[in-house]
């Protein structure tokens, strides 16, 4: 549900045809759709349904206003769109669905719940929509008060009223300078993208400066394309090699997205090379991302064979060149679109989808292996990184919980931004009191606090009988007190589960010795 289906990767949304669109503003918007402009196919089949009194062409201009709509990343007016399709008698089912998901993306969950329904009644079954109805119900829940807590920021420093996403760092050592895509437009040209409405997508650097603050956004000059979108960089782990998606222009047939890998040395970047897996240049390949070993190359592709829509896909370089795409299969694809993989500097992959069971449009997901070998599992990771709207791009500074992300979440009017995110620290501390029966202090106690990470450690309270500990997470405690003429006490906890501050208290009473 994003319009980087379109944007740079994703002329690769494959195209249906308008069947049997009637008039020249019919025709017109059957042509800028197939070629996959769809903010010019949009202004000719609205003015083309406005005047259209036939009800089949009508449903048939109202269910591709909708698309246009929705692979825009304009939810709420897509949705509207497949309503007046359906009410003027769409003979396709799936303009139904696509309200569902509209509605679910524009987080009306009781009217997407309804679509999904009706929809199931009709179908029997559909993976999408019980995920769909699944995804429903997890948005509608308040957020689990013991989950890991991230603090996110909006980097304003990269932001503009257009589209800004999918960031990448330099390398896994340089934390401070990344690269990512912009759709926003030079001052001096103005001319819009007819597939997105928004610039050309570009790739723009920033980097720290001397007072610790990121520099004004520059695009990549040479080689990199002034009229092609170019953009969903990737760097290899030296960052000597960027691989990037680049979508040639053609406005006489359906475009595609390619990936190129293009190397840096003495301060430029050469020539871009073309990645072709298994030699297939007919293969859509786009959002590449290349793994810590330099020679796994992650991507998204609509090939013919799937598993849904888009799919992620992996190739590895070898002596004679790119070796064929391999698809990861069933438990990473879905019947929806999985894209922008990011594998992180501990191997682990990391994906976005709007098939797996999520929060509302695009969320990301990890893939979780298993050490005893058995199949992998996919994690959603949850608020606040996903969000009821797309969530997506995400890259980390190596193994650390912090990095950055893309989100169209609530706020920024469908428009991509990048933030930041960072784990929160999460402090354990346990106060408590040695008394005797009768509240009093008791004098000369002791505590000795021991763990199974280790920890064995005395202390003494202080003349009130309280005292105060920091703890680790996940451990189990043994907690022992005692006194001059008094019998010992102990007492056992742990701090398994807690993912956020949190103050322990025990109360320890000594008995005297009779």
């Amino acid at each position: 549900m994003k319009h980087v289906c379109t944007i740079i990767t994703v002329a690769a949304t494959a195209c249906a045809l308008l069947c049997g669109c009637g008039g020249q503003k019919g025709l017109k918007a059957r042509k800028s759709y197939d070629i996959g402009e769809y903010d010019r196919a949009e202004k000719f089949l609205k003015s083309a349904a406005a005047g259209e009194k036939n009800k089949y062409l009508k449903s048939e201009y109202q269910f591709f206003l909708g698309e246009c709509y929705r692979i825009k990343n304009q939810p709420k007016k897509a949705a509207g769109a497949y309503g007046r399709a359906i009410r003027y008698k769409y003979p396709d089912n799936i303009a139904l669905l696509r309200m569902a998901d509209c509605y679910r993306a524009a987080a009306d969950y009781p009217k997407a719940v309804e679509a999904y329904e009706q929809y199931l009644k009709i179908v029997g079954s559909s993976p999408i929509a019980e995920n769909g109805l699944a995804s429903c119900r997890l948005a509608a829940r308040e957020a689990d008060a013991d989950a890991a807590t991230y603090i996110i920021s909006k980097e304003k420093a990269f932001s503009s009223k257009y589209s800004d996403y999918a960031p990448c760092f330099a390398s896994d050592d340089n934390y401070e300078i990344v690269y990512f895509t912009s759709m926003r437009t030079d001052k001096k040209a103005r001319r819009r993208n007819r597939v997105t409405g928004q610039g050309n997508s570009a790739i723009l650097t920033s980097k720290i400066d001397g007072k610790g603050e990121w520099t004004e956004p520059e695009k990549l000059g040479e080689p990199f394309s002034s009229t092609f979108d170019d953009g969903t960089p990737s760097l290899t782990a030296d960052g000597k090699t960027m691989f990037f998606t680049r979508c040639p222009y053609d406005p006489t047939k359906a475009n595609t997205a390619e990936v190129y890998e293009s190397t840096r040395s003495g301060g430029r970047w050469s020539d871009p090379v073309r990645v072709v897996p298994g030699g297939d240049s007919t293969m859509m390949v786009a959002h590449p991302a290349i793994a810590p070993d330099g020679r796994t190359l992650y991507f998204v592709s609509d090939a013919d064979g799937g598993i849904g829509g888009k799919d992620i896909y992996r190739t590895t370089r070898t002596e004679s060149g790119w070796s064929p795409a391999e698809n990861m299969g069933a438990i990473i694809n879905t019947q929806g679109d999985e894209m922008f993989p990011f594998v992180r500097a501990d191997g682990t992959l990391y994906f976005c989808s709007n098939g797996q069971v999520g929060y509302g449009g695009l969320d990301i997901f990890r893939v979780e292996r298993a050490d005893d070998g058995s199949a992998p599992r996919v994690i959603n990771l949850g608020q606040p990184i996903n969000s009821t709207g797309d969530d997506f791009g995400i890259c980390f500074k190596g193994n650390a919980d912090e990095g950055l992300f893309s989100s169209s979440r609530a706020g920024t009017k469908g428009i991509d931004d990048i933030y930041s995110f960072v784990l929160q620290p999460v402090e354990v501390t346990l106060e408590g009191a040695v008394t005797l029966a009768d509240g009093k202090p008791a004098k000369g106690a002791f505590v000795r606090i021991v763990s199974k990470s280790g920890i064995n450690e005395r202390i003494s309270p202080a003349a009130d009988g309280s005292f105060a500990l920091t703890l680790e997470r996940d451990t189990e405690y043994i907690l022992m007190a005692g006194a001059p003429g008094c019998f010992n006490s102990k007492v056992t906890f742990s701090t398994f589960d807690i993912r956020t501050s949190k103050t322990l208290t025990e109360k320890i009473t000594l008995r005297k010795v009779e």
